[in-house]
């Protein structure tokens, strides 16, 4: 019998800002319970150093060894320094549980959900473009963590999806389906949950024709917070946006508008990232800084402020989220409630302005080539104004879910349950995600996890070492196949 889990979860974005950590209680029937979130700090050096690794990953195509040479310290440290700053959250939210009195006072998590640093990401959909194999580059030792933690660690979720040919993203729609179980109870189906993180990704659960179960489809909807963060750390010195205070005072620039729809997420063989069809998944490495935007180059002859170059790349997350929904398939009944989730939507200007598109309200730019687009997006709303709300009215903290995704999938892993699927990241057929590590001082049998695989006969496949070529990433690194 599937045990339930007491799982924790754990998420560093591509911002780079924190540690999310959250305690959650999952059951096999579905049950999704959380206990505690956490949100720990992340060092301001470290974030540097990891953003010099992955603009070294960059210009050489994932090679490990050319990007380790040209890191700002010693990639072991900075690997070592990322795994204590991970383990100081996940012990710190454990205590906070503990005090609170959410979980028992001896009580620990049976399990915990790692998703580890992405520092690089090539899925099938750009690798194709470049004539190279996919990979995908997560910076994170399990093993590390779990001597510390002295809990079972579940990672290396991404590389099965690459190898079994998706495109190793979004992980979110699975998670997201788990989630519609409950909003449908009370109502709230068909659903979209929206992720606003440095890259955006997008989940829709609806009714699909001929179907009686609900069908799950989702993607990258492309840069989010990117360049907001981008253009408030480089001439505000903030990590973001506090409180959308500097878009405020600026006005959304049609021109420069368009010149972010259609130059600032370009893949590698000159196509449209964000036009492009789903599945789909994004990275940061493929962003442009265009000069328009980051105020080298003029725009309309003029080089814009940066409150009107903020404001706009704002508006412009909105707008591609927006536009992103005209991907929802025309044998699904379209959604109508819309659960926001992620530091993006913390930003007050994206959801106002979400919100008014979605609802299309007076003021809103739309571009002239995308008037029929828009025009459809709102037929298949119908006269019903949609509910977009941040997904706290539909039950789930919004700060947790990103890390909760990854409890969900830890789960999963132990129970033998499928986490991506071909309607959602284009996997050959549904695919279980995951590899494990145990504390090396202790018998597996000595976890509730342990014994569990053990008696399903899985624990040693999900313990193999196989594939790994350097502890501190997972397996589809470039030069996997070989």
């Amino acid at each position: 019998m599937k045990p339930t889990l007491l799982t924790m979860g754990i998420m560093t974005g591509n911002s780079l800002d924190g540690v999310d950590v959250v305690i959650t209680r999952l059951s096999p029937d579905g049950g999704i319970h959380d206990a505690q979130h956490y949100a720990g700090p992340f060092p301001t050096d470290l974030a540097d150093h990891i953003r010099t690794f992955r603009d070294a990953l960059k210009s050489n195509d994932g090679d490990l060894t050319r990007a380790e040479r040209q890191c700002s310290a010693p990639l072991s440290d900075i690997h070592a320094r990322y795994i204590k700053v991970v383990a100081e959250s996940c012990l710190a939210t454990i205590v906070t549980a503990r005090t609170a009195k959410t979980i028992g006072r001896e009580e620990t998590p049976d399990l915990v959900g790692f998703h580890g640093q992405t520092c690089a990401h090539l899925p099938p959909s750009i690798a194709r473009q470049k004539n190279l194999s996919p990979y995908t580059i997560q910076m994170g030792d399990a093993q590390a963590l779990a001597n510390v933690l002295d809990i079972p660690v579940a990672y290396d979720f991404r590389s099965d999806d690459i190898m079994n040919g998706g495109e190793g993203a979004p992980f979110a729609p699975i998670h997201h389906l788990h989630l519609a179980r409950h909003a449908k109870a009370h109502g709230a189906f068909p659903i979209a949950f929206i992720n606003g993180g440095n890259t955006g990704n997008l989940s829709v659960i609806t009714n699909q024709i001929g179907r009686k179960e609900p069908s799950v489809f989702g993607w990258d909807t492309g840069p989010f917070n990117h360049f907001p963060d981008l253009l408030a750390r480089r001439e505000a010195g903030l990590p973001h946006d506090v409180n959308g205070e500097i878009g405020l005072r600026g006005v959304v620039n049609e021109s420069l508008l368009r010149l972010m729809f259609n130059t600032s997420a370009v893949t590698s063989d000159g196509s449209n990232f964000i036009t492009q069809r789903p599945p789909r998944s994004s990275d940061p490495q493929w962003y442009k800084e265009i000069p328009e935007l980051v105020g080298t180059a003029p725009v309309d002859g003029q080089i814009l402020p940066l409150a009107d170059r903020m404001r706009t790349a704002e508006y412009f997350s909105a707008y591609i989220a927006m536009y992103s929904l005209s991907f929802v398939r025309p044998d699904c009944e379209f959604p109508h409630y819309f659960g926001l989730c992620g530091g993006g939507w913390k930003n007050p200007i994206i959801a106002s302005h979400f919100r008014f598109l979605m609802r299309n309200s007076p003021g809103q730019i739309i571009l002239k080539e995308h008037e029929g687009i828009y025009a459809e997006i709102l037929s298949r709303l119908g006269k019903r104004k949609p509910t977009v709300e941040s997904t706290s009215a539909f039950g789930f903290d919004p700060n947790s879910m990103e890390a909760r995704i990854f409890a969900d999938a830890a789960a999963r892993l132990v129970w033998g349950d499928h986490f991506t699927q071909p309607s959602v990241t284009g996997v050959a057929n549904p695919t279980i995600c995951g590899r494990i590590r145990f504390p090396t001082n202790k018998d597996a049998k000595s976890f509730l996890v342990g014994r569990y695989l053990s008696e399903a006969g899985t624990v040693v496949d999900l313990q193999s070492t196989r594939g790994f070529r350097d502890p501190r990433f997972g397996r589809a690194l470039p030069g996997w196949r070989s």
